[in-house]
């Protein structure tokens, strides 16, 4: 080794050395500073504990109704929580603590799980006297449920559910709160042992919070819903989904329900043609129908079961309950105002007999799997079998509905949750749509999400409205995928959108070649470029264009024939306010469902001029929404 070298060497030891030194030094001095702050940590850590082991010890309580104790540990593990955030608090003096940025954020991470223990401490105080005064009422009740209540009973549980709305607001709050905390926890750093643990926790209380927000709109329909104090009256519009209508589905049966103090009073369901057979020969009822209707369903009048043309369920509503009156006057009823049109689909129904387990009527047993098959087989096939009269066919429904009313009534309490379930579940699928004349009981079901609106926004926005016109049952076995792509070019913004209709079906009772009247709904101001795939034989395929719902609706009609395929491909410009918000970077794309209809596949893709393409796949089982600001300037 030469001098030079050797001289070199000894200095980057020296060197090496040197900062040894140093980092030990920091090392200690940091150890110094928090041994400072140990005891304040170690007493935050005991407070933790004990607030933890309290709130076990409350939630065990009130799953055993002891109030006292539950309400007690509540407190305690509340007060525990705070105790520990105030010893947390007092590190927050300490040199190490306050300028050594990794230790800092280490002590946020365990303030923000104490945050959360404190606001759960303060929640499971708010659920206790709810939890408590509802079951001193439904003790009431020989087997619990809501079903063997008293009338008084009944009124008394309906009314402390709505006065109960201020505290579960409040609760919603609180564990909202208690997310964002948890949110801001490091996945690495001091708690990872334990993060885990911290992501189930989320998971839980993303849930809860989700209930809630079914919840909470519910809760201020009660009195609408459950006729307290004054009856309701609701025309419940069965949507067939097979075979497909603009709101959900063709309206073979109808249904009125009346509703008093939770108990109904009445209900009976019938078939749509025995309403609007009368109207079909009488010169008193002359309303005309849509020209699309009159073309392709040959039809001169405007009849209950077609009455739900408009994809947007309030539209749809008001008309159904216009023609209802006018046909029914027609055969001398007299009308009355609903408080409600509610439209439901099979699938309700399906998941709700899930629920309350396997229903037999008739000698057969319906179950989630083949409800909808089976009811339309024993209302279109079987019947003959059975010698009753095409008039009386579906008065089968009027039986299956009482059972399931009765199972739903009887439900014990453990269960009301998952029913909520459905119910939630229902509204974000579309299966459940409801609109109230009330215009306050209306903004709550907009709220809820369940009023069925088609969204006014000033974004993006694409909806596919397919009409099966004399198609049978045969959407329950034409296979449905979407493709929609939005490309940047130098003349604006194109959308291009690919509908592909695979018909898995054959000719019989059932199902036969598949027509449909579809409507593109594109944001208001969208210009057409191309339509391809409609009419094989046919250069320039007849498209309607128009302004609906504040939007641009294109339409075509097209059909499908049993084992074949068809892909149908439009492509239009998107208004410049569209185009603005790309180059902005707040562009935004809603794809909204139509009610009743079962997509497979939807596959959305940006192309940008510069930079890369962005892609998404996903169901529609409910509405979409997609974002896009790579290109923000």
């Amino acid at each position: 080794m030469t001098p030079r070298v050797r001289s070199v060497v000894k200095a980057m030891v020296r060197i090496i050395k040197y900062f040894l030194w140093v980092g030990v030094g920091t090392l200690i001095f940091v150890l110094l500073l928090l041994a400072s702050a140990y005891s304040e940590l170690r007493q935050a850590a005991q407070s933790a504990l004990a607030g933890k082991d309290a709130l076990g010890g409350s939630i065990y309580a009130i799953q055993n109704q002891d109030w006292l104790t539950a309400q007690k540990l509540a407190s305690d593990g509340q007060s525990s929580f705070s105790s520990s955030l105030d010893s947390i608090h007092k590190t927050r003096s300490n040199i190490a603590i306050s300028f050594i940025s990794p230790i800092g954020r280490q002590i946020d991470d365990i303030e923000y799980l104490l945050q959360t223990g404190e606001i759960m401490g303060r929640s499971i105080q708010k659920i206790i006297p709810l939890a408590q005064g509802l079951d001193q009422v439904r003790s009431g009740a020989i087997n619990g449920n809501f079903y063997d209540l008293s009338l008084e009973n009944k009124r008394q549980f309906i009314k402390y559910i709505f006065e109960s709305s201020p505290e579960l607001v409040g609760l919603q709050a609180n564990l909202e709160l208690a997310l964002m905390n948890l949110d801001k926890i490091h996945k690495i750093g001091v708690l990872w042992p334990i993060y885990g643990q911290i992501s189930d926790i989320k998971e839980e209380l993303g849930q809860v919070a989700k209930m809630l927000d079914v919840t909470n709109p519910l809760i201020k329909l009660l009195p609408a819903l459950s006729g307290y104090p004054q009856v309701s009256r609701f025309l419940i519009i069965m949507q067939n989904n097979d075979e497909l209508r603009p709101a959900g589905g063709f309206i073979g049966v109808y249904g009125k329900l009346d509703v008093k103090d939770g108990e109904i009073q009445h209900l009976e369901t019938d078939d749509s043609y025995h309403l609007d057979m009368p109207a079909s020969i009488s010169d008193k009822w002359q309303l005309l129908p849509p020209p699309v209707l009159a073309k392709y369903l040959e039809v001169e009048k405007w009849y209950l079961r077609d009455a739900n043309w408009s994809p947007d369920w309030p539209q749809s509503a008001r008309q159904i309950e216009k023609i209802y009156d006018g046909v029914s006057g027609v055969s001398g009823q007299a009308a009355h105002p609903f408080t409600a049109i509610i439209g439901i689909t099979p699938d309700l129904v399906a998941n709700l007999i899930s629920l309350v387990g396997p229903i037999s009527v008739r000698g057969e047993t319906y179950t989630p799997d083949n409800f909808q098959s089976l009811l339309q087989y024993n209302v279109e096939i079987a019947y003959r079998e059975q010698d009753i009269s095409q008039w009386d066919r579906k008065d089968i429904i009027d039986e299956l509905l009482v059972e399931l009313k009765s199972r739903l009534f009887s439900l014990p309490a453990d269960k009301w949750s998952n029913l909520l379930e459905v119910v939630s579940g229902a509204i974000s699928k579309k299966d459940f749509q409801i609109y109230f004349s009330n215009k306050s009981w209306q903004a709550i079901a907009s709220e809820l999400g369940a009023s069925g609106t088609v969204a006014n926004t000033d974004s993006d926005f694409l909806m596919i409205v397919d009409a099966n016109l004399a198609a049978f049952k045969s959407d329950a076995v034409v296979q449905k995928d979407v493709s929609y792509q939005v490309k940047e070019t130098v003349r604006g913004l194109e959308a291009e959108l690919h509908l592909r209709y695979k018909h898995e079906g054959g000719f019989d009772w059932r199902t036969t070649r598949y027509r449909s009247y579809t409507r593109i709904l594109a944001p208001q101001g969208s210009r057409l470029i191309s339509l391809d795939g409609v009419e094989e034989k046919t250069a320039n395929p007849s498209i309607e264009e128009e302004e609906e719902l504040g939007k641009t609706s294109f339409g075509f009609f097209f059909t499908v024939e049993p084992g074949a395929e068809r892909e149908i491909i439009l492509s239009y410009t998107l208004p410049d306010r569209i185009a603005e918000q790309w180059h902005r970077g707040d562009y935004t794309l809603i794809v909204q469902k139509q009610a009743g209809r079962r997509t497979r596949e939807l596959n959305v893709r940006f192309i940008p001029l510069a930079g890369s393409a962005r892609n998404w796949t996903s169901d529609l089982n409910t509405d979409k929404y997609f974002w896009f600001a790579e290109n923000k300037k």
